[in-house]
């Protein structure tokens, strides 16, 4: 028998720009689109600015990290050039 999990998310509105926003900054987390051996993540956040005023900074940063987790999920062997999720707090530009 399956139970049903409820929801463990607090921000619905974010779950529900994830999987777009996913999609657009997928490539920044790419080690073979980064520029001079450093990935190009920073990118991110002004890719998500430009396409979702409305959210907040710790909006933004949120769905970051969040792809981060899941683009280091989806690609182990393709995501070691890349910081780990928790020392992306340090490096947020506002």
């Amino acid at each position: 028998m399956t139970t049903i999990q409820p929801e463990r998310r607090q921000n619905l509105p974010l779950r529900e720009i994830f999987d777009n926003a996913y999609v657009m900054i997928e490539p920044f987390f790419d080690p073979n689109a980064g520029w001079g051996g450093h990935s190009l993540e920073h990118l991110a956040f002004r890719v998500l600015r430009e396409n979702f005023p409305q959210l907040s900074s710790e909006d933004v940063h949120a769905i970051v990290v969040a792809a981060h987790r899941v683009y280091i999920e989806r690609n182990p062997g393709s995501s070691g050039h890349l910081k780990r999720p928790s020392e992306l707090r340090s490096s947020i530009p506002q």
